[in-house]
């Protein structure tokens, strides 16, 4: 009975999500050359690439280090759209031995390749430089700005119903980047609709919604669906009702 009901709260969640899709388009690709990749070349902890590009969601950062010696690990910074300053952005640091991939040829030349991913929340042009550092700290290489530029993301954030189980009520939040006709409502396992939330039009902000399961007599213990919809674009969240 248990793998049924967890069965079917998978099929309901997918149907749900089956629309969701939205199109990621690539605006630039700016790789940034900072040393020579001659075959000959003897230089060390060199960057020879940093480049972006995008698929689906995701914003992949790309670097190429020719014949690492001193360095010891890796910062991504981006741009702050607010303070207008770089920072750091990937919590685990990037070490020399990260890499996905190493070659290396007949004059000794030996190459790191090494990658990151970031998903970023709304359209817009992002900014990132990668540093390298050896293993005292010290900056052994700063890469020029690489730009790039996104288009078709989701124009609000949708965030996890707080308490969650809840019993009887909850909260939900949400930051609208742009104003939306903003339409939020609740289903039941089977995908049953139980109560419209929100149905109005919206300017940008944040906004907060509590639901009130004890408003509906015939609700039990069990998973339950959130949908926000607005024009542009759809997510459902999961959040569970116990009594």
């Amino acid at each position: 009975m248990i793998k049924f009901i967890l069965t079917l709260a998978l099929f309901t969640y997918l149907s749900f999500t089956e629309n969701l899709k939205s199109e990621y388009i690539l605006e630039s690709e700016s790789p940034v050359f900072a040393g020579p990749e001659d075959p000959e070349d003897d230089s060390t902890d060199a960057l020879t690439v940093f480049s972006a590009k995008i698929k689906d969601k995701t914003i992949y950062l790309n670097w190429r280090v020719l014949n690492p010696k001193n360095i010891s690990y890796f910062e991504v910074l981006s741009l702050n759209s607010k303070t207008k300053a770089y920072e750091k952005i990937n919590e685990d640091r990037i070490k020399k031995d990260d890499y996905f991939e190493k070659s290396s040829s007949e004059s000794k030349k030996i190459i790191y390749w090494y990658d990151y991913e970031e998903e970023p929340e709304r359209d817009g042009v992002y900014f990132y430089k990668l540093k390298g550092y050896n293993s005292n700290g010290g900056v052994l290489f700063e890469s020029d700005e690489l730009k790039i530029g996104i288009t078709g993301i989701r124009n609000f954030k949708l965030d996890q119903n707080k308490p969650n189980p809840f019993n009887p009520t909850t909260s939900i939040s949400y930051e609208l980047f742009e104003a939306s006709h903003v339409k939020l409502k609740v289903f039941d396992l089977i995908g049953k609709e139980i109560t419209t939330l929100v149905d109005e039009n919206q300017a940008s902000g944040t906004y907060t919604v509590v639901f009130d399961a004890s408003k509906y007599s015939n609700l039990t213990s069990g998973i339950y669906f959130y949908k926000l919809e607005t024009g542009v674009y759809t997510e459902v969240k999961k959040m569970i009702l116990t009594k």
